[in-house]
């Protein structure tokens, strides 16, 4: 009878712990839906309002720059079509930063920079189906000033020891990682690494540039 007793109390302490477990992943779920939701409204606004212009490395480098600042260090969105991933891109690689978004690694080039632009992600969600990359898949970094278009050359499996795939490059690339193997329980003992470089750069004018320079051209025709 006690043992009885003290197996029944175990169960309900073991479903308790599995409840308060499923509880707590659900809230983060929520929390990073509704943090992916909201900076992608905030994002698609703010593409909306502007239009296609010609782009330089330094203009979008400093745009760049000043979006990392206006949203709460939010960059913009990561998209890889072929594979229907798409996550918005946070400033950094904190443990709650990854929760709710894919990281920039701050020690690594912002987008459209000269250099190499790494970016980190969880491999159970927002990098989920990264494994099925391809040589030549493309890659876009969306922002509310430019839309930076890559090309895949390379994945492979290195060690996490190996930081130097986040060194400077001669051209503008960007360089995905991920943890491997992707269906690991536990710690993942590999790193999935991905890399990219920039094949165009499409830079947007605000509405309200182009609205002040129609003013300024009619006002110098009516002289």
């Amino acid at each position: 009878m006690f043992w009885r007793r003290r197996l029944r109390w175990l169960e309900r302490g073991a479903l308790l712990v599995g409840l308060l477990l499923l509880g707590l992943w659900s809230r983060d779920q929520v929390r990073s839906w509704a943090f992916q939701s909201a900076e992608s409204n905030r994002l698609l606004d703010s593409t909306r309002e502007a239009g296609p212009g010609p782009a330089t490395v330094a203009g979008i480098a400093a745009a760049s720059r000043d979006s990392r600042a206006e949203s709460e260090a939010v960059l913009g969105r990561i998209e890889i079509p072929r594979l229907r991933i798409q996550a918005i891109v946070a400033e950094g690689t904190d443990e709650r930063t990854l929760e709710r978004a894919v990281g920039h690694v701050t020690s690594t080039a912002p987008p459209g920079s000269p250099g190499n632009c790494g970016l980190a992600g969880h491999r159970d969600t927002f990098f989920r189906g990264l494994g099925r990359v391809r040589a030549d898949d493309l890659v876009r970094f969306v922002t509310p000033e430019c839309t930076l278009t890559y090309k895949v050359d390379w994945s492979r499996v290195v060690e996490p020891r190996r930081v130097d795939m986040l060194d400077s490059t001669s051209a503008p690339s960007l360089t995905l990682v991920t943890c491997y193997p992707f269906r690991f329980v536990g710690r993942a003992p590999q790193r999935f690494v991905v890399r990219a470089r920039q094949i165009e750069a499409a830079k947007r004018t605000r509405v309200r540039d182009r609205t002040a320079i129609a003013s300024t051209v009619l006002m110098a025709a009516g002289r």
